[in-house]
């Protein structure tokens, strides 16, 4: 059975942690076991071994024991290994740390439901690899279980991390399993009950606080049905390239509206993850889709005096000392969707104006811009505009925008926001 650390079962402790592992690589401190353990303590995050103890005396309890031993350590080193599982955190050989896209978006949100949206998408995408290297994403094959068999026992939810790769025969195994009596299982996967125990002491716990999931006694049921599609959309561009000035080819170049959003390359769908099949081809539709509304908003861009750049953004328009950056999101008509796209799009244009657009570029005067494949939800708009986020949206071949002050939708004029 495959491991994911335990160390905490509250998003909220996990923020926290990671809030101090954020605080510990602004100071440059190397994230070792004992500074993070020692800082996690201080910060509240983790408690002395007794009630009553101060840090200090159990800092020095602590110092009498060997450092594999050591308590605080411990729980800084498994807080360390699920950030990297869960793609928050990458750790050099010198220990010193960078925080990912993904986490920095996190711990800007102040919004618990948005919040919540960004802990599931994470959940949805760590896989974890088994001794033989497969992979295997628990998350979604712990909902697949509770959607296929509601009311199942939550001590048999361990079989997500049973799996040894997400293919249907796979899956269907699991399935099988889930049908025996607990001890059964335990016996035909080898396992003790401690192990199994300490197998669901995490995931479904995470599922109940974001809300896919609910607990009934001793029995799981799923809320509402969950759609487990994937939809990260990336320009490719060659890794450890510079342009002429020096600058990563992997951040940003300048294009035309002729080579702006290359249409993709789609492989054909031989082998697919569980229930992925149609999730994969309704992600090749978005994408064919997004790069579309790329292409047009690129060209309208460029008939209006801007030069164009992509990277990791979608589109950057600039003219003099000013600059656009926009992020492109194809929605469905749900709620879910509009809400779990906008989240994701608020924090890319976050990151990029200040990472690329104004720290590697050079640029002062940006505005962003989230570009929408139609008309979203107005309290999306609202939240988007309270972020300082101007909202533009494809209607009938036309991009319209939102004027607040005025109340008015009208067409959208690049040059009416520089």
């Amino acid at each position: 059975m495959k491991n994911i650390p335990h160390q905490f079962n509250s998003i909220d402790k996990y923020f926290s942690a990671l809030e101090t592992v954020k605080q510990l690589i602004e100071e440059e401190t190397p994230l070792r076991d004992e500074n993070l353990g020692e800082q996690l303590l201080r910060n509240g995050v983790i408690n002395p071994g007794r009630a009553g103890q101060s840090i200090e005396e159990y800092l020095e309890e602590q110092s009498q024991k060997t450092p594999s031993n050591r308590g605080y350590h411990t729980a800084a080193r498994e807080t360390i290994k699920f950030f990297k599982l869960i793609g928050f955190l990458v750790v050099y050989d010198n220990k010193s740390g960078e925080l990912t896209p993904r986490a920095i978006q996190l711990l800007s949100v102040n919004n618990p439901t948005a919040r919540k949206l960004l802990w599931r998408d994470s959940f949805m995408q760590f896989g974890v690899e088994g001794v033989d290297g497969e992979i295997s994403h628990p998350y979604r094959i712990l909902l697949k279980l509770t959607q296929d068999k509601p009311g199942i026992e939550t001590s048999k939810l361990m079989l997500a991390l049973e799996a040894e790769n997400d293919s249907q025969e796979e899956y269907e195994r699991i399935l099988a399993l889930s049908e025996l009596e607990f001890n059964s299982i335990l016996e035909e996967i080898n396992i003790s009950e401690h192990q199994a125990r300490n197998a669901v002491k995490i995931l479904p716990s995470f599922a109940v606080q974001v809300g896919d999931i609910r607990k009934q006694g001793n029995y799981t049921y799923p809320i509402g049905h969950i759609s487990i599609t994937e939809d990260e959309i990336s320009t490719e561009i060659p890794d450890e390239v510079t342009t002429e000035e020096g600058i990563p080819y992997s951040q940003y170049r300048q294009v035309t509206s002729e080579n702006i959003a290359r249409d993709p390359i789609f492989n054909e769908i031989s082998s697919v993850s569980i229930d992925l099949t149609e999730s994969i081809r309704i992600r090749q539709n978005r994408l064919a889709h997004h790069q579309e509304i790329v292409r047009q908003l690129g060209l309208f861009c460029e008939q209006n005096g801007f030069q164009l750049f992509e990277g990791k953004f979608d589109c950057l328009s600039t003219i003099d000392d000013s600059a656009i950056v926009f992020e492109v999101k194809t929605i469905l008509p749900s709620m879910s969707d509009q809400e779990k796209q906008t989240v994701k799009g608020v924090g890319q244009l976050k990151y990029y104006k200040f990472s690329i657009v104004h720290r590697q570029m050079g640029f002062e005067n940006i505005r962003e811009i989230l570009v929408y494949s139609q008309k979203p939800n107005d309290s999306l708009i609202e939240f988007c505009l309270s972020e300082n986020i101007s909202i533009v949206w494809l209607e009938e071949g036309t991009f319209k925008v939102y004027y607040p002050e005025d109340n008015l939708v009208i067409d959208f004029e690049p040059l009416n926001f520089i």
